[in-house]
């Protein structure tokens, strides 16, 4: 099994994107809350301080009417760089009559019932332009009366907040993504250990076990809960092997000197009992075939010739399959096509593959009529090399190309000929054991068969 580092498919990288996600998403709405709370509590202050302005002036107006008020604005008023606060009482023409702005200003921005402009306001580093938060009462006769406050102090804290938060979502995510990069290195480490523990044990090496990074943690007791299953997988598996291969010993020797006695007796036995004989040799040799499928199903999916995987060309070895069985389709009046086979490059062991490709060729001579055709093909693609047994017999329903794929399972069409349902059933064991995939498909007519192997790249 080969990684190529983090991927945003893995659950280590997506729960740590997740928390950065919410972390950022929180901290921004507390800071967001703040900085609103922090401005209106600025702006309240200001507006207190206007309201209780206008609340004044408007009593100096009842009692000392306007000339009075403009006395009264005349001592308020100073430069607007020294007080900052704004005073203009205007005529109906917006005429200035008293006041520390020299013209009536453009009133563009209304907040509710207060305005917002701009003036230039002359400061140590030259004329600045300086936002100002305004009331506009109307007095009789049309004159109007401007109270303001500068407030360029709020306007700067609004800009050290904004950069103070922005700094400190950077700064959040900057460690949050260093914390989830150690965490997902840490954890994918122990991670790919185990999977690739993992893999050598589904090869065949049951002799393997998962590591162990003595921290204790979660990781490590379920490495230690399936080490404990893998140890006893593996005594079940070699008490497994040696009924296996005990019984193939006891059975053989038996059946096969049973078949030798049978034969020594063909020759001095009369005709009707000659016939007898023959049919019990066939059937010794269809018990004999059935315990050596059996025994190569065993092998390919126990895996115990995964140190013979070898890197072999799957071309060659389909022609010379394919050579053992001309003759025999050629007996039957069937043709078999063996011309399209490329090199093809593959990781396998060479005895299983041979006789998986066998039982398929075996199968399709001994479904195709007489006339039929027979195409055995291999060819290679960029990640894939694909062998392909195709007939023109009378193929297999789709309903029922899963479940001939199991063991002993015939269908009704197939009654009439030998087997025993083992045929499929070797080759699925075959492929899984060399991680290929493999397929069933309609030939129109017959059936197609095609193994998908995993290609070998040459060095």
């Amino acid at each position: 099994m080969k990684w190529h580092g983090p991927s945003f498919r893995t659950t280590v990288v997506r729960l740590a994107l997740i928390y950065i996600s919410l972390f950022t998403v929180s901290t921004s709405v507390l800071f967001v809350s703040a900085y609103v709370l922090t401005l209106r509590a600025v702006d309240a202050g200001t507006d207190e301080l206007m309201e209780s302005q206008l609340q004044g002036l408007s009593e100096q107006y009842s009692v000392l009417g306007l000339r009075g008020l403009a006395a009264v604005i005349r001592e308020r008023s100073q430069s607007l760089d020294r007080s900052r606060a704004v005073y203009l009482l205007a005529d109906s023409t917006l005429h200035p009559i008293v006041g520390n702005l020299n013209a009536w200003p453009q009133l563009s921005q209304q907040r509710g019932k207060w305005f917002e402009f701009s003036v230039q306001v002359s400061t140590v580093k030259g004329m600045e332009q300086h936002p100002v938060r305004a009331a506009l009462v109307m007095l009789p006769d049309d004159y109007r009366l401007l109270i303001g406050t500068d407030v360029i102090e709020r306007s700067r804290l609004a800009t050290v907040m904004q950069r103070a938060g922005a700094l400190a979502l950077v700064l959040i995510v900057l460690i949050g993504a260093a914390i989830a990069i150690w965490m997902n290195r840490r954890l994918l480490n122990q991670v790919q250990a185990i999977a690739s523990a993992g893999q050598d044990i589904a090869n065949g090496d049951f002799a393997r076990r998962l590591p162990i990074s003595g921290s204790g943690d979660e990781l490590d007791e379920l490495a230690t809960g399936l080490n404990a299953l893998l140890e006893r997988i593996e005594q079940l598996t070699l008490a497994l092997r040696f009924v296996i291969d005990g019984t193939a010993h006891d059975l053989r020797g038996p059946l096969n000197r049973l078949r030798m006695r049978l034969e020594r007796l063909q020759d001095t036995v009369t005709s009707p009992a000659r016939e007898q004989i023959d049919a019990t040799l066939q059937d010794a040799d269809t018990i004999l075939h059935t315990l050596e499928a059996l025994l190569r199903i065993a092998q390919a999916q126990s895996g115990s010739s995964g140190t013979e995987m070898a890197s072999l060309n799957l071309g060659p070895l389909a022609h010379e399959v394919a050579e053992l069985y001309a003759p025999l389709a050629e007996e039957n009046g069937i043709s078999l096509d063996a011309t399209q086979l490329v090199t093809g490059a593959i990781m396998a062991n060479r005895q299983l593959l041979a006789h998986a490709i066998a039982n398929l060729l075996d199968n399709a001579v001994k479904y195709t009529p007489a006339g039929g055709h027979i195409r055995i093909s291999v060819s290679e693609q960029d990640t894939t090399v694909t062998l392909q047994v195709a007939d023109d017999g009378p193929g297999i329903p789709a309903v029922d190309r899963d479940r001939v794929l199991q063991r002993f399972v015939r269908l009704d069409s197939a009654q009439a000929e030998p087997g025993s349902g083992l045929g499929l059933s070797l080759v699925a064991a075959v492929c899984r054991f060399h991680h290929a995939q493999l397929s069933l498909q309609d030939a129109a007519p017959g059936l197609q068969v095609a193994l998908y192997f995993p290609r070998t790249r040459s060095r």
